[in-house]
C-alpha cells in the first residue's frame, strides 16, 4: 500500500472524495480507494457534513443512477451506525459565517457547501486532514491527503 501521511485521527471527507469512491469510472477512483483504505487502516474518524451528503447524493442521482445514490446513502448511515463516520449538521451560525468565507475568497470558485466546510474546519482545529480532490482545500491550512 502507498504510504499516505495523515497528521491526525480525524479526516474531513469532501464531496469529490465520496463521488470518486462511489463511481468506478471517476478519474480519481483508484486514488480515492487507496486513500480511503489508508484512512481506515489508520483508525481515523471520518467527518463530513449533511450538506456534503446532500451534494453527493444529488450528483450521484442525476449523473450516475438512482441505485448508486441510494447505495451511497445506505453506506453513510451504516458508517455512522458503526461510528466510523460522524456527520455534522449545518446550523444558521455556520451558514452566517460561510458568507464571510465566500466574501474572503471571492476570487476562488467556492461553493456554498465548501464555504460551510471551511467554517467547520475553522471551528474544529482537531480535524487536521482533508480528503478532497478540490485544490481550494489548501486554503484551510490543513493536510490535504494525496497519494
Amino acid at each position: 500500500m502507498t504510504r499516505i501521511y495523515m497528521a491526525g485521527r480525524k479526516v474531513f471527507v469532501d464531496t469529490g472524495a465520496w463521488i470518486a469512491l462511489a463511481v468506478s469510472r471517476d478519474q480519481h477512483h483508484e486514488r480515492a480507494k487507496t486513500i480511503f483504505e489508508a484512512i481506515i487502516a489508520n483508525g481515523s474518524e471520518q467527518i463530513t457534513s449533511n450538506l456534503i451528503v446532500s451534494e453527493t447524493y444529488t450528483f450521484l442521482r442525476y449523473h450516475v443512477s438512482y441505485n448508486a445514490a441510494v447505495r451511497f446513502l445506505g453506506s453513510i448511515r451504516e458508517a455512522e451506525k458503526m461510528r466510523f463516520l460522524h456527520v455534522l449538521y449545518s446550523t444558521p451560525s455556520l451558514e452566517n459565517e460561510a458568507l464571510g468565507v465566500i466574501r474572503k475568497y471571492r476570487d476562488h470558485a467556492l461553493s456554498y457547501v465548501d464555504a460551510v466546510s471551511f467554517v467547520i474546519l475553522e471551528r474544529q482545529p482537531e480535524i487536521t486532514d482533508v480528503f478532497a480532490f478540490d485544490a481550494h482545500f489548501y486554503l484551510t491550512a490543513r493536510n490535504v491527503i494525496q497519494v
